[in-house]
């Protein structure tokens, strides 16, 4: 008997399976097929949503990033903090995300060989930050307390600088965000 489902959540379920599949499988070895089975779907249903696997999967990576880019953001709209409050709340926010289950797909991500995979998303998530960054500096740059001549700049600098030191888990947490936090406030004085 078929199972009716509004688009939005059959779509949800077909990207969350796909996620699923791509980590116990492997992106190239996933086929439509492989993620319909899984669904216990015609293939023709996630064809229906998406045209190929590149697009699905791409589908994925958008909004997951805009998932891990949550929290983030609500940080980067109070624009009344200053930059060490900032900087707190966001190492704050980043340790209850690492240890909170919020990345739903993180066992892909990091998974064995699959470092473009991450890079990507690491792409990704700084494509949705760096609007939010971007303004946010433009604010503290406004109000006297950094000293940059380009605030667009500076967000790409320190977005795309840090990725690096947020994904090199030879060093504890810990010392990570505070090297960050003390690489981005050396940049941006």
């Amino acid at each position: 008997m078929r199972i009716s489902k509004e688009p939005e959540v059959r779509r949800q379920e077909i990207i969350d399976t796909a996620m699923r599949v791509f980590s116990e499988q492997g992106y190239e070895a996933t086929t439509m097929k492989d993620i319909a089975r899984e669904m216990k779907v015609a293939s023709g249903l996630c064809y229906h949503y998406f045209p190929n696997k590149q697009e699905l999967y791409e589908t994925a990576v958008r909004q997951y990033a805009r998932a891990c880019s949550a929290g983030f953001v609500e940080i980067f709209r109070r624009t009344e903090l200053s930059l060490s409050e900032s900087l707190e709340q966001l190492g704050n926010v980043w340790k209850a995300a690492r240890t909170g289950g919020v990345f739903a797909y993180e066992s892909f991500f990091h998974g064995k060989g699959n470092e473009v995979f991450h890079y990507q998303l690491d792409v990704a998530v700084v494509r949705e930050l760096l609007p939010w960054v971007t303004a946010y500096l433009e604010v503290l740059k406004a109000r006297g307390e950094i000293s940059v001549p380009d605030a667009g700049a500076a967000a790409r600098f320190v977005l795309y600088g840090q990725m690096g030191l947020v994904d090199d888990h030879s060093v504890p947490m810990e010392d990570r965000i505070e090297r960050i936090k003390e690489l981005i406030v050396r940049t941006l004085a």
